[in-house]
């Protein structure tokens, strides 16, 4: 017994003819995505491809791949097809985490999900999109597959979602490595860039480090930082009292010319001053994008925490034109004017050492010329001996002592104090002991300083004067007549009766006025007296503690040692004013004269 046949209806042979064909479809369309992601092309041409396989595959006509930005929250459209200039898509990380668990096609008509309903305002209604297909790779978010409604606004059926879903994994596989290899790639353009960054400052800094001259120093400095950022112009101002002096410039001459100092208040743009100088920051100004003449990069010249200077940059060139400097741009040029800053303080350290040492020479001849002023040795004399000593606190002073001997039998003493110390001070005295030498052998004693009194006058400025003593010793009677010019008055003491003279009386300083007449002081010296002449570096020489040596000190001194041998009670005397001084630094100079009658 046969059984009886069964044969299956018509329709359902042909369903299974329909989805063995779509099946095949699908494979197809799966080989042509597997092919694409494989081919080798730039990431745009292979978003463009998929999406173009994906919509036909699904008889789509519109549609988009938006990539998601997770600092921005934001989709940003990368390829789309049947769509307008579609924008970035705002999507708060909270969305964009229930989109990356979600995982399956998202129908956007039904509501039931974080974007809302179709007419709500994040719902991407530009995109014209029906669904969206979440692109995850390794629990990250990629990205979102937007399409929209298919051909003739039929239903997206079981088989179509299975399908998306296989294909957004390739294509989410595809764009997630391009995104890895674009984040390589722009890695390493940064390390390259640092790398040629950091050799660029090495060069920069051999360079400048070769040159000692600010003027050539500067315009290294200006050139390297133009050429490093690829800007047009740059100027390098150094900071000074009064406002900003052009070091060097670069393409702006005419705006900061060369050496020019400009008032802070002027300097344009006016963020050098009151952000570059005043708050120490650096500054991007990109001031096209407002219609402005240009863009600007400025950092400050800083050393030991003080601006000394300020370094600017303007208009970056690139193929498309001017393009405004980065933080990149500004974190480099930071590191090229830090390097400028030591390197341009290092010069004018330099050359402030030159010069040192240049008037340390000066002033060696000076002391020289000066010591060549002074008496080398006492005159030997039957009726007086003598001896005299000058201690400089600088290289050269302002203390003068002298011996004139005249054809006659007689002795001339002078010591003179100039105002002031130092190198004015020292060409005072060179004045006063060329003019002094003059006058002596012609005039007698108050014409003598009358008449130098007028010469010092004309020759000083009128804060100098000279405080002046000058005596004559007759050496066959020991008459002793004086002009003290408001100096220090000296002193005499009498060993036989212990008494004291002061030698006082004359009249004004030399080059305080230029009238006036001088009274000459006649005193009868004795065999034994004995003569001080001082200024009042050594009265007033000072110990720590700010005590000043005094008179009282000086007359003990010599009243205990008046017997002795003179070289040896000048040695006492200057021991006894350094034992007194100590550590105390010397302020004044010192000079004195010991006379004593035979």
């Amino acid at each position: 017994m046969s059984l009886p046949s069964t044969a299956l209806p018509a329709s359902s042979v042909m369903i299974s003819e329909e989805r063995i064909e779509r099946l095949l479809y699908s494979l197809s369309a799966l080989a042509d995505i597997g092919e694409a992601t494989t081919a080798g092309g730039s990431f745009e041409t292979t978003a463009r491809e998929l999406l173009h396989l994906i919509l036909g595959t699904l008889a789509t006509s519109k549609g988009a791949i938006l990539l998601y930005d997770a600092t921005a929250e934001q989709l940003r459209p990368v390829v789309v097809r049947g769509i307008e200039s579609p924008p970035s898509i705002p999507l708060p990380s909270a969305t964009a985490e229930w989109l990356r668990t979600y995982l399956k096609p998202l129908d956007l008509l039904t509501g039931n999900h974080p974007l809302g309903e179709p007419s709500g305002p994040t719902v991407p209604t530009t995109l014209q999109a029906r669904l969206w297909m979440p692109l995850v790779v390794g629990g990250r978010l990629v990205g979102v597959l937007s399409l929209g409604d298919k051909f003739g606004h039929g239903d997206y059926t079981s088989d179509d979602l299975q399908l998306l879903a296989t294909m957004a994994q390739h294509a989410s596989l595809a764009l997630y490595n391009f995104q890895i290899i674009g984040e390589l790639r722009e890695a390493n353009f940064r390390l390259n860039r640092k790398v040629l960054e950091m050799q660029s400052l090495y060069d920069v800094g051999l360079a400048i480090g070769a040159l000692h001259e600010l003027d050539p120093m500067a315009n290294e400095i200006i050139q390297r930082a133009v050429m490093l950022l690829d800007a047009s112009e740059g100027v390098l101002f150094s900071l000074e009292k009064g406002g900003l002096r052009v070091a060097a410039s670069f393409g702006l001459d005419a705006e900061y010319p060369l050496k020019a100092l400009l008032p802070l208040g002027q300097v344009r743009p006016r963020e050098i001053h009151e952000v570059v100088i005043a708050a120490q920051r650096g500054c991007r100004l990109n001031c096209r994008e407002q219609g402005g003449a240009k863009n600007y990069a400025i950092l400050p010249l800083i050393v030991s925490g003080q601006v000394v200077g300020a370094l600017m940059v303007c208009d970056k060139q690139t193929r498309e034109g001017y393009a405004p400097f980065t933080e990149e741009d500004e974190q480099f040029l930071s590191a090229l004017a830090t390097q400028a800053a030591i390197a341009i303080e290092n010069a004018r350290l330099h050359q402030e050492a030159i010069e040192k040492e240049r008037i340390e020479k000066e002033l060696e001849v000076a002391a020289t010329i000066q010591r060549r002023i002074l008496p080398d040795s006492s005159p030997v004399l039957e009726t007086v001996e003598t001896i005299g000593v000058n201690l400089s606190c600088r290289q050269v002073g302002g203390d003068y002592y002298d011996y004139i001997c005249f054809d006659e039998p007689k002795l001339g003493l002078v010591i003179a104090d100039v105002s002031g110390k130092g190198t004015p001070a020292a060409l005072l005295v060179s004045t006063l002991q060329a003019s002094f030498r003059a006058l002596v052998e012609s005039y007698d004693l108050a014409e003598t300083v009358t008449r130098l009194n007028k010469v010092i006058y004309k020759a000083s400025p009128s804060y100098n004067y000279i405080t002046f003593f000058y005596g004559v010793l007759d050496l066959e009677t020991r008459l002793f007549r004086s002009i003290n010019a408001g100096h220090n008055a000296p002193l005499l003491y009498r060993p036989h009766s212990d008494a004291w003279v002061r030698f006082a009386g004359g009249g004004f300083c030399l080059g305080m006025f230029d009238w006036g007449t001088y009274e000459v002081q006649e005193t009868q010296l004795e065999p034994g007296d004995l003569l001080f002449l001082y200024t009042d570096g050594v009265t007033e020489a000072t110990n720590v503690q700010g005590e000043e040596f005094g008179e009282h000190r000086v007359r003990e001194l010599l009243a205990q040692h008046a017997h002795v041998p003179l070289q040896e009670l000048s040695a006492r005397l200057s021991a006894a004013i350094q034992d007194f001084v100590g550590d105390a630094p010397q302020h004044d100079d010192l000079t004195y004269v010991i006379a004593r009658v035979k």
